[in-house]
């Protein structure tokens, strides 16, 4: 970073009229932007824009998103980076914001420089499941005050995303999981014919088509089993819909839509080529279609791993000796809960969330926030075959919120594991609910996870004890699903 000069400037009382080159893409970082015209610019793998008088600079960034890396600790740090030779700086997270429909984390910037005073922010995003951008406008205090929120602003408006940083297509098998098959196809046309080949053996899968962007359409548009039989039909445009399967379409806003199979009792895999179609409101292609598939016979107990997003001001969590209590009688808890399905709880994990994510996610509305919250518990999290389980203060729903409290709720049917982000992948909690009655939230986990792996069976109640049962075939269903493992 330059050092910023000492100037001093007026305020004006009309809005700068700033004028924008060509744009330019930044192929490496995943990018392109639309410089002003007037100002200093540097292209290196990164675009860096200063006013001649030095009294604001512009940085954009972008590049491949690590495995378990969090966004809003990556704001931190290219800001302080970018700063680290100012005398002074403080940065203060502020909420989200949206960028070309991804929502950002916001980073208020204060400094001080050769005695003058600055301002400024910064964002970063993920447009894509594996790839960041991060913007960073920063100015003197007065230039701010005059134009500097329009200066970024502007920016934003003039920058556009491209998937640079696709994973590549595998097929393989899990070295940790040898009874899990994953494949990724990329780059699938709009209703082009998707053939996933089913041996035999195999017992149970999910399926997630993505888009290039996270708040795109996507809808299954038909399903066809070995042999040409429809499983599922449905018309975007028309609303019309048939199916064997599932009883409403399979469609979403959040540029990922899932499948799983077996759906329903009376289904099982065949082996063979089934085919599918999927449709994006835009037309334009798919980034990827990821395939799990559990292969094997299942022992008598099934294994299921547990992680748990702690996004709660209760000090009490930052306590070693608390959590190790809490997990113990989590542990327990789920042990009496799931023991009639012949299910234990396998490892449990618990997460605590950046102080950026806490502040962001702690309330929770369901109709603006919920996907945005299973992307960040699945970049946080390690273990991947597991359900992924969010305990925040408090969980609303409506735009704007109304007076109606969920005290849980589950992203999707059926929901993606093996997934670096999805925003179909985690069971949120409201803790205030539950903090004195963990066998409830335990029931609340039970019933959630029947939606989450793929069943729309309801549980049913036992008058006589308060348990949740099951019936004997959506039992089985549950058991199959790929993120339950054998006990050995």
């Amino acid at each position: 970073m330059s050092e910023l000069e000492n100037h001093s400037h007026g305020h004006s009382s009309s809005k700068p009229d700033f004028q924008f080159g060509e744009e330019i893409e930044i192929e490496e970082g995943g990018f392109s932007f639309r410089p002003i015209l007037g100002f200093e610019l540097e292209v290196d793998g990164t675009a860096y824009m200063y006013s001649d008088d030095g009294s604001v600079e512009i940085f954009l960034l972008g590049g491949e998103l690590e495995d378990e890396k969090s966004i809003a600790e990556l704001n931190d740090q290219f800001s302080a980076e970018f700063l680290e030779n100012v005398d002074y700086y403080q940065l203060s997270e502020c909420g989200t914001e949206m960028i070309q429909g991804i929502t950002g984390f916001m980073n208020e910037i204060h400094f001080n420089n050769a005695e003058e005073e600055g301002l400024g922010r910064a964002i970063i995003c993920s447009p894509y499941i594996n790839q960041y951008f991060f913007l960073l406008v920063i100015a003197s205090s007065d230039y701010w005050q005059d134009q500097g929120q329009d200066i970024f602003n502007l920016i934003k408006s003039n920058v556009h995303f491209h998937s640079q940083f696709k994973p590549e297509s595998v097929k393989m098998e899990f070295d940790a999981h040898p009874d899990l098959t994953q494949e990724i196809i990329e780059a699938l046309s709009s209703q082009e014919n998707f053939f996933l080949r089913i041996e035999r053996g195999d017992i149970s899968l999910l399926l997630a088509a993505r888009t290039h962007t996270t708040d795109e359409e996507i809808a299954v548009t038909d399903i066809l089993e070995p042999g040409g039989r429809s499983l599922y039909h449905y018309e975007p445009e028309s609303g019309t819909f048939s199916s064997l399967i599932y009883n409403t379409p399979l469609v979403s806003n959040d540029g990922e839509v899932c499948v799983s199979f077996p759906h329903v009792e009376q289904q099982a895999l065949i082996p063979g080529d089934y085919q599918l179609r999927f449709k994006t409101a835009s037309g334009e292609p798919l980034q990827e279609v990821q395939v799990i598939i559990r292969a094997g016979r299942l022992s008598e107990w099934q294994l299921v791993d547990f992680n748990f997003w702690l996004a709660l001001h209760d000090e009490r969590f930052n306590d070693p000796v608390f959590m190790d209590q809490f997990e113990k009688e989590l542990f327990h808890t789920l042990e009496n809960e799931l023991k009639p399905l012949k299910i234990s709880p396998g490892k449990i994990e618990c997460i605590h969330p950046a102080q950026d994510e806490l502040a962001s996610f702690a309330l929770i509305n369901i109709d603006t926030d919920l996907a945005d919250c299973s992307f960040m518990i699945a970049e946080s999290i390690n273990n991947e075959r597991a359900i992924n389980i969010g305990l925040v203060e408090e969980i609303t729903k409506g735009n704007p919120p109304d007076d109606a409290q969920v005290s849980a709720v589950s992203t999707g049917s059926p929901g993606m594991i093996m997934a670096s982000a999805s925003p179909h992948a985690c069971i949120l909690a409201q803790w205030p609910v539950f903090k004195h009655d963990l066998s409830g939230l335990a029931k609340a986990i039970l019933e959630q996870m029947v939606l989450f792996c793929g069943s729309s069976a309801p549980t049913i109640e036992d008058q006589n004890n308060g348990n949740f049962t099951l019936d004997p075939g959506i039992v089985r269903l549950l058991r199959q699903h790929p993120v339950f493992h054998n006990a050995h």
